[in-house]
């Protein structure tokens, strides 16, 4: 990481799991954090909150298969106040974790299957503005103009709709109507030349009320784990090394 720091002209960072296989306790989590900042720039890390299982396990099976364990990295917070955390992990309400402290969140293929519950509160949780209580519809006639506009400006080498419209697929994820949705857009993306067409042909599927709810906080199995994280966490680690970085920070 030294090397690495020595050599471009931005901040450099680490992400990890929290351990590999057998190598798993909190203490040889903190171990190698505190090598990694005694020995080279490196304050920020992105703790993905699950072990890696080297062997047994797919690329797919270990982002699902190992426990996660948030209290590690709570813990992390408490006991490294002076380095940045993000989390990162399975992570399906960003607004839980923020509540409870976190320093950041790293959301990864949950945005994509789920942005309507994922991403509304963020600007609001994330960056301190004011949540906009934006409905579905608003933001797809925002999109529509957007995309036939990259349409329109791009000619021949322009996305094709298929391209455009991807994020889009996974708007109405777990309502009413979803399925059906999928179909029409299926059917719809093999014909379409614009977004507008796409639309027009895809959204009879979902109900007005489904697309004029504006966005709102949805409860999640995650909201009670992170309220009661602090009763999970491991005992307090400090390091002779860690001590001095804490009272120079002080």
């Amino acid at each position: 990481m030294s090397t690495i720091a020595a050599n471009c002209d931005v901040p450099v960072s680490v992400k990890c799991r929290i351990g590999v296989d057998d190598r798993d306790s909190y203490e040889e989590l903190c171990e190698f954090v505190d090598k990694v900042i005694s020995k080279s720039p490196t304050r920020h890390f992105i703790i993905h909150a699950r072990k890696a299982l080297l062997s047994g396990l797919s690329p797919a099976e270990n982002r699902k298969i190992p426990p996660l364990k948030y209290e590690y990295y709570f813990a992390l917070l408490r006991d490294f106040p002076e380095i940045k955390f993000t989390l990162n992990g399975g992570i399906t309400n960003v607004s839980a974790s923020m509540r409870q402290g976190a320093h950041g969140v790293m959301v990864g293929r949950a945005a994509y299957n789920n942005p309507w519950n994922m991403l509304g509160h963020v600007d609001g949780e994330i960056y301190g503005k004011q949540t906009r209580y934006i409905s579905r519809r608003q933001i797809l006639e925002n999109y529509q103009a957007y995309g036939d506009s990259i349409i329109d400006q791009y000619g021949p080498s322009r996305p094709n709709v298929r391209q455009l419209v991807k994020p889009l697929l996974n708007l109405f994820h777990s309502e009413p109507g979803n399925s059906l949705w999928k179909r029409k857009a299926d059917s719809a993306l093999r014909h379409c030349k614009t977004v507008k067409t796409f639309l027009e042909e895809t959204l009879d599927a979902i109900s007005d009320s489904v697309l004029d709810k504006p966005v709102n906080r949805e409860p999640s199995s995650d909201e009670e784990y992170f309220a009661s994280v602090d009763s999970l966490l491991p005992p307090k680690y400090t390091t002779p090394m860690h001590e001095r970085l804490v009272a120079a920070s002080t």
